[in-house]
């Protein structure tokens, strides 16, 4: 196992591995690297739904939801994200994470680690790219850390709530089945302290944060979109540009990320993703 750090802002790189078969050293090895790179990429995976599933399953368990739009049959552990059309329709979500987010933050509990296999790539789009939250809020001010340092904010579902995240075009016809599920909103610190590294992360997201509780929105908008424009700093930023066989997992509480889409034609983007549970933010 060959591991080749990625950027200066996050991310590796690792080699010479196949999840499907690791023992217990290379897991410790692996789940090391995670905490200290946050994003690890492995190269040349040749997954099955099952290894897939039971690799993601060492860190936790996985999240699944009875009315989550295209799960891969036979597997509900398993969202498929693809822009390939059968007959006229889309056998995958099209466009997820077309905005800033950190994966599942409307849940109380929400996304630990993301694993997103590349099954086909285009050759042109369809990029993915992370910041590290750690390091926006490490770089904060001294008096903005203490302004923000017991703030808790509102994070919900519902993308007809956030004035920042439109209706996603592919659920414009039927938004009120797709965002009117019963999901509770959730409250987090806006601080959170990561529950392995003990580090701290400026844990919001354009995507899913709303408001901060306690605070009108005439002071809170405005904190809001100051910091959002700070976590996406460029020297915070790592871009992964797939290849196929790539199998990425990333750290949800110290990391948010976003889909760059614009896949050129007939280029076709076919994935596998599941998603382990973490704890409750604090």
């Amino acid at each position: 196992m060959q591991i080749k750090r990625l950027s200066d802002a996050l991310g590796a790189e690792i080699t010479g591995v196949d999840v499907a078969d690791i023992d217990d050293v290379e897991f410790a090895e692996i789940h090391a690297a995670f905490l200290e790179h946050q994003l690890l990429v492995f190269r040349d995976q040749a997954l099955e739904p099952e290894p897939h599933i039971e690799f993601s399953k060492r860190f936790g368990a996985i999240e699944t939801r009875p009315e989550r739009p295209f799960t891969l049959p036979g597997y509900p552990e398993v969202s498929v994200l693809s822009n390939r059309m059968v007959e006229g329709k889309p056998v995958g979500v099209l466009s997820a994470g077309d905005f800033w987010h950190t994966d599942l933050s409307f849940g109380e509990i929400p996304c630990r680690a993301t694993f997103l296999h590349a099954l086909e790539v285009a050759e042109e789009g369809g990029d993915t790219e992370w910041s590290n939250i750690y390091t926006a809020y490490e770089t904060l001010s001294d008096d903005m850390k203490a302004r923000i340092a017991d703030l808790r904010c509102t994070h919900v579902f519902d993308r007809r709530r956030n004035r920042r995240a439109q209706v996603d075009a592919q659920f414009a016809d039927k938004a009120d089945e797709i965002y009117g599920v019963p999901v509770p909103d959730a409250v987090h610190p806006m601080v959170r302290q990561h529950p392995e590294t003990g580090r701290k992360s400026l844990y919001i997201s354009p995507r899913f944060v709303v408001g901060v509780e306690g605070m009108e929105d005439y002071e809170a908008q405005p904190l809001l979109d100051e910091l959002f424009e700070h976590q996406i700093e460029l020297k915070f930023r790592y871009r992964h540009t797939w290849r196929q066989g790539d199998l990425l997992m990333w750290d949800n509480p110290c990391l948010i990320h976003i889909g760059r889409g614009d896949i050129k034609s007939p280029g076709i983007r076919h994935m596998h993703r599941t998603m382990v549970l973490g704890d409750r933010p604090h």
